[in-house]
């Protein structure tokens, strides 16, 4: 039985990553290898070949890829991490890891979103839950246990939202958890204006609004976050499998510093302590 894709919008871009993992296992020499991916994309009654050139396709590879080792890393350090997938779409990646029983997972999206997951993935692991909210409400934080380290991924969601709603999020993921990581993938803010050219952003209806400068102005914005590492995913190990053309590409844009950064991943950690009330009396 397939499933028929409505999605308008920001919600469309979910269909692309999709196909491209699946495109991915279906080469000689995979990235990601995400045969779940491939499963679904028989299951799903849309034509994904106008959504993404192959160049799109493999840069999605990378930043998966990236996310993946470093969500792993976390998870080995910390096995009883909460780990909350933030826009999650359609991506198997709390089944792709190897995620420890004593961690609970945590995918969010939109609910229509959510509902056609809970369709595609009938069976999960008694650690995992999906929950039905926009990741900009508020309501939804409130079922999320505290108290454990916890580890915040954002796969192609930072872009789309507005930079206020942005800042809010992270400020308030950082005080209701106190201590974690987070990873997610940020462009640059002249990316933003150019993206109005993007075949992909057109097709699918979509655009982007929040674009990340410097990535030490958010410890400022957001008390508590700490940053440790900017990655531009050109710098990423598997380039090296990328077709002759979008090599040509990607070192050309290595060479110009705009454009080696236009798409980067930043790793932050972070941790939240009460600030102390201050009366000055007296001189």
């Amino acid at each position: 039985m397939t499933e028929q894709i409505r999605f308008t919008g920001a919600q469309q871009t979910l269909l692309g990553p999709l196909y491209a993992r699946a495109m991915d296992n279906r080469r000689p020499d995979p990235v990601l290898g995400d045969e779940t991916a491939d499963r679904l994309l028989d299951r799903i009654d849309f034509d994904f070949r106008r959504l993404l050139s192959s160049g799109d396709q493999l840069a999605v590879i990378l930043r998966a890829k990236q996310l993946d080792d470093w969500a792993a890393r976390y998870l080995t350090k910390h096995p009883d991490a909460v780990v909350l997938h933030l826009a999650c779409g359609l991506d198997s990646r709390a089944f792709r890891l190897t995620v420890p029983a004593d961690v609970r997972w945590y995918d969010i999206d939109m609910p229509d979103v959510i509902e056609l997951r809970n369709r595609l993935y009938p069976q999960a692991p008694a650690n995992y839950r999906a929950v039905a909210a926009s990741v900009t409400d508020r309501d939804w934080l409130n079922e999320i246990p505290t108290g454990r380290p916890t580890l915040v991924i954002a796969e192609g969601l930072t872009m789309y939202l507005t930079e206020a709603d942005g800042i809010d999020l992270l400020r308030r993921l950082v005080e209701r958890f106190e201590i974690g990581e987070m990873i997610f993938d940020a462009v640059l803010p002249w990316t933003v204006r150019a993206a109005r050219f993007s075949g992909f952003l057109q097709r699918t209806g979509a655009s982007f609004h929040w674009g990340i400068g410097d990535p030490h102005a958010l410890e400022l914005r957001v008390p508590g976050l700490r940053l440790q590492q900017e990655l531009p995913m050109l710098d990423l190990p598997d380039v090296a499998k990328m077709d002759a053309a979008n090599r040509t590409i990607a070192k050309f844009m290595n060479a110009i510093p705009p454009l080696r950064k236009a798409m980067r991943l930043l790793h932050y950690s972070f941790e939240h302590r009460q600030r102390e009330k201050v009366e000055p009396t007296g001189a």
